[in-house]
């Protein structure tokens, strides 16, 4: 995958999150049990993006050891979830791509389950979330690419080659074959793009990783995609993580501190990958329905119990209106969102509950 813009995203959780001066080591209380010592780790790798890991363990060597089940964990997701790129010896969404309307690809189970939970995704959306759209989000890239590339030569796609290449866009036609452990796509023109979804699902699966090795206390941002576990094991105080404005140019960079645990928080938005033509800006969000970048909101948050289910719908709700997002929410358990559209601000009725005072 090729790197986003979302540096500054990640950095802006990273302060919030590291709110105390990191500790370097444990100490031993009065009644000799181990007190646990906060550490941090900052990294740029898997998924071409910025990865905030905070935790509070025992000592430096059991942090290094998170740190490495993290990375490790972290560069296989991102090897099997690449549709740009191949990896020797891995068949990976790029493999399904390449071999669309030739033959059923043997895969790794989870991208299955991956696979599985985007169909469901599209399903209780209506279709606002579609990985099976790459065939249209394809001419999009390329686009943007050449427009940042060439800001004078900027232009937009027809709508003729937008709609001939949505013929090829209908993940009803997505083969997941449990038994054969193979993915197919039998439209040759068809593409997957998982940019929607992937990172969080592969960050979930680190976050039970790491808790079956004994971890329970600890943050991982991975490209924005935040995922808190337990609370703060110094205090018993649940973690803060800020939501940031998606006006850029504002005074206000965070909008909401919000006080969780054992939730993801999934912020996408419109303001950062877009490009220029006319002096119109066109972001990176398509609405299947108008194949043009969506124009509901500037930024939906959604807070959630797992970092899948979070980034799985986060595309969906920017893609649809307020009142068809909260119905869409209403059928799913703990789920709290904040959408924000030219300033205005729109909310689940137990968001505001998380926001903190302070």
């Amino acid at each position: 995958m090729r790197i986003k813009a979302v540096k500054s995203i990640c950095i802006v959780i990273a302060l919030l999150i590291v709110t105390a001066a990191v500790s370097c080591g444990a100490e031993q209380g009065e009644d000799n049990a181990v007190k646990t010592a906060r550490f941090e780790e900052n990294f740029i790798g898997p998924f071409d993006t910025v990865t905030t890991l905070v935790c509070y363990t025992a000592s430096q060597e059991e942090f290094d050891k998170l740190v490495s089940l993290v990375r490790n964990d972290l560069e296989q997701y991102h090897a099997l979830f690449d549709f740009f790129e191949s990896h020797p010896g891995i068949n990976n969404i790029k493999t399904i791509n390449d071999q669309a309307g030739k033959k059923p690809v043997k895969v790794d189970p989870v991208i299955m389950d991956f696979l599985e939970q985007c169909l469901w995704a599209n399903e209780i959306s209506a279709g606002r979330v579609n990985v099976a759209l790459g065939s249209v989000l394809s001419i999009w890239h390329k686009l943007r690419t050449e427009g940042l590339d060439n800001p004078a030569e900027a232009r937009l796609p027809t709508m003729t080659e937008l709609e001939e290449a949505n013929k090829h866009s209908d993940i009803n036609k997505l083969e997941i074959n449990r038994q054969a452990g193979t993915v197919f796509l039998p439209d040759p023109k068809m593409s997957l793009d998982v940019g929607s979804g992937a990172k969080g699902f592969a960050c979930e699966l680190v976050v039970e990783h790491a808790q079956e090795e004994g971890f329970e206390s600890f943050v991982i941002s991975l490209g924005g995609n935040v995922r808190t576990v337990g609370v703060k094991s110094d205090s018993g105080q649940k973690w803060r993580i800020g939501v940031k404005n998606p006006d850029v140019d504002a005074q206000q960079k965070i909008l909401d501190v919000l006080e969780v645990s054992d939730l993801a928080i999934v912020t996408s938005g419109v303001y950062e990958r877009y490009y220029t033509v006319n002096g119109e800006r066109y972001h990176h969000i398509i609405d299947p329905d108008t194949l043009m970048p969506s124009q509901y909101f500037d930024s939906v948050t959604l807070i959630a119990p797992s970092s899948a289910l979070a980034d799985a719908l986060t595309t969906a709700l920017l893609n649809m209106s307020y009142e068809k997002g909260r119905a869409l929410l209403r059928e799913l358990d703990n789920c709290e969102a904040l959408w924000i559209n030219d300033g205005h601000r729109y909310t689940t009725p137990g968001y505001d509950e998380l926001v903190t005072g302070e």
